[in-house]
């Protein structure tokens, strides 16, 4: 039986006073939000889960963590993305619904821990729109309209290996690409005696870069609390990428586009280091704890670096409840229950003032046969605020992923 098919500078974050749709105004900078994991059980328990590894689940932030891997397996799902926006005066309501990838995970010997995996991710998204009316000394009222689309995604080929000692060790290739749009548009009142202008610039990315993983064996003997065991320690380094940036600035004019300016340049994404530790309690509960660092100050544009970009630092701690009884005939007792909570040090600075983003995470995951599961998890976060001309998020994201595994090859005896 086959798996089954389920399935610039311009922008400082002023005081506008009318918001039209879209998603979060810090995208703007850099490369936008980042994305850290596909899968709605990484979700529910703070969205890393370093340390973390299993026999029916795939990790794309970890390749050490397939090296449990006993079954065939895809994952893929859907994630709905919802941001309250306010600022001192208004308010707004965005929304949007992405595809999170695939994944597909091979096991080629289970004894040494060899799996392939590989797959297609989102890692980041620009997602705004700004609508709001301003004043000049020269033309008097204009309407301006600020946009931004897009992102990077990220294909990844790898292998694990499980080391001498029950260590976990994995690396993956990775192909970088995307296309980022930011457009501006000037809409002048009739007694004006300008034209309205419109302004489009086009970024497309593409790079390579690899990471690193490492999962080590099981350390609870060194603690000796009987009812704590399976601690494991979960490392993970990405190298700073040099993606190759094709640059367009188109003009919109009454005689058609215009292509101002066009070009080639490096843009230079930093490294991402990940620590996290993992334990069981009573054989039931999986509880978590992940750090993740990565020096957003040191990605430069042409050599250049942006004053809206600071060392992103990212906090969580998950804790995740499941029957030790994985042969259970019971529908309840295969369910899995998840919550957690995370701090990022986001990577925006906007008018000299940090954004920060605290969020609450739950989840759950319902058996679907036997080894297949669909994940559900909900997000609740918060961040920036309202002060010094700034805007206040309230996010929420709903997440639905399927994973899904069988038994493809069998070998035979002789």
């Amino acid at each position: 039986m086959k798996i089954k098919k389920y399935f610039l500078a311009l922008l400082l974050i002023i005081p506008f006073e009318i918001f039209a749709s879209g998603g979060s105004f810090y995208s703007r900078y850099g490369l936008g939000d980042f994305y850290y994991s596909i899968s709605a059980r990484r979700l529910a328990i703070g969205e890393l889960g370093i340390a973390l590894s299993d026999y029916d689940y795939l990790n794309n932030l970890n390749p050490a963590s397939w090296s449990k891997l006993r079954l065939t397996r895809v994952e893929t799902g859907v994630l709905y993305h919802g941001t309250d926006i306010s600022s001192a005066t208004s308010s707004v309501f965005h929304s949007q619904t992405i595809f999170s990838g695939i994944i597909l995970g091979f096991p080629i010997d289970n004894d040494l821990g060899i799996a392939l995996t590989g797959g297609v991710v989102p890692y980041s998204n620009v997602n705004y729109e700004i609508l709001g009316e301003e004043q000049d000394s020269l033309v008097g009222s204009y309407d301006a309209h600020y946009k931004g689309d897009g992102g990077l995604s990220k294909v990844f080929l790898g292998l694990s290996y499980k080391l001498p000692m029950d260590i976990s060790f994995g690396a993956s290739f990775e192909y970088y690409t995307g296309r980022i749009q930011y457009s501006t548009a000037i809409d002048f009142s009739t007694e004006a005696s300008v034209r309205d202008a419109s302004f489009i610039t086009d970024y497309s990315h593409h790079g390579v870069g690899f990471t690193l993983g490492l999962i080590s064996n099981n350390l609870s003997e060194l603690f000796g609390i009987e009812k704590l065991n399976d601690i494991r320690i979960g490392v993970t380094y990405s190298n700073g990428v040099k993606l190759t940036t094709d640059s367009t600035n188109t003009s919109q004019t009454i005689i058609g586009d215009l292509i101002s300016s066009a070009g080639t340049f490096k843009t230079e994404l930093p490294y991402r280091l990940g620590i996290g530790l993992s334990m069981k309690w009573n054989d039931r509960y999986n509880i978590l704890f992940d750090y993740l660092f990565q020096p957003m100050g040191e990605l430069s544009f042409e050599g250049n670096k942006t004053q809206e970009l600071r060392n992103l630092n990212k906090f969580s701690l998950g804790f995740e409840y499941r029957n030790p009884e994985s042969r259970s005939q019971s529908f309840w007792e295969h369910i899995m229950l998840r919550t957690g909570l995370s701090f990022e040090q986001t990577q925006y600075v906007v008018n000299g003032n940090g954004i920060d983003q605290i969020s609450f995470y739950t989840g759950l995951s319902l058996p679907i046969g036997y080894d297949n599961t669909v994940d559900l998890a909900f997000q609740i976060g918060k961040r920036g605020t309202t002060d010094n001309n700034l805007l206040s998020e309230n996010i929420y994201k709903f997440s639905i992923t399927f994973s899904i595994g069988e038994l493809w090859f069998i070998r035979s005896d002789r």
